[in-house]
């Protein structure tokens, strides 16, 4: 119970935290990319007015790099399709499974019950031995069943978060050395400047 708790709670969390920043990268992050963008490209179009062969260069560097960031911008937009879209998606599906523990664990407890108030029936005479074994028996196979089901879960959380979280990983450093990319893009710009 007490994991199932926590890992709702981790789930809900991680979840909320990830759509807010994929918002943000989608609509914020693209947008003060694109300023910063827009801010070089009105610069080299200033200089562009001194009209000096020797500045020539600079300015297509500067144009280059406001472009660059445009572009940078995009890449921030597209990128929660990559990464965090998929740990949510799998978040979503875990949300799902903890839903049903709770209905998991009520069976459990009633079969529990029932073994108790059989034993308990035995002793008042009320019901024959050989009928509350039968009932303790089929809580035995519940019990197992429950376990076996538990024990199954946490294997295929374990791959599951572990997959998951490799491809979130590979995604950021993909993402991250693109962006790197397209700033020494930009940098090289200026060596001819």
């Amino acid at each position: 119970k007490a994991f199932t708790k926590k890992m709702d709670d981790g789930v809900l969390q991680l979840n909320a935290t990830a759509n807010e920043f994929a918002r943000k990268q989608i609509t914020g992050f693209k947008k003060e990319y694109q300023k910063v963008g827009q801010s070089f490209k009105t610069l080299s179009q200033a200089f562009e007015l001194d009209q000096q062969a020797y500045s020539t260069a600079l300015n297509h560097a500067i144009a280059y790099t406001g472009e660059a960031y445009d572009v940078i911008g995009e890449y921030f937009a597209e990128q929660p399709k990559q990464d965090l879209d998929p740990v949510m998606d799998l978040l979503a599906l875990y949300q799902g499974h903890l839903a049903n523990y709770p209905d998991i664990i009520h069976v459990q407890k009633g079969a529990l019950t029932k073994v108790k108030e059989s034993q308990k029936h035995v002793e008042e005479g009320k019901m024959e031995s050989q009928h509350a074994e039968g009932i303790n028996e089929r809580c035995n196979i519940i019990s197992f069943a429950t376990l076996a089901e538990i024990q199954h879960f946490h294997q295929i959380r374990v791959r599951d978060f572990k997959a998951q979280m490799q491809h979130f990983l590979q995604q950021q450093i993909s993402f991250f050395q693109k962006v790197t990319h397209k700033l020494e893009d930009a940098l090289q710009k200026y060596d001819n400047a």
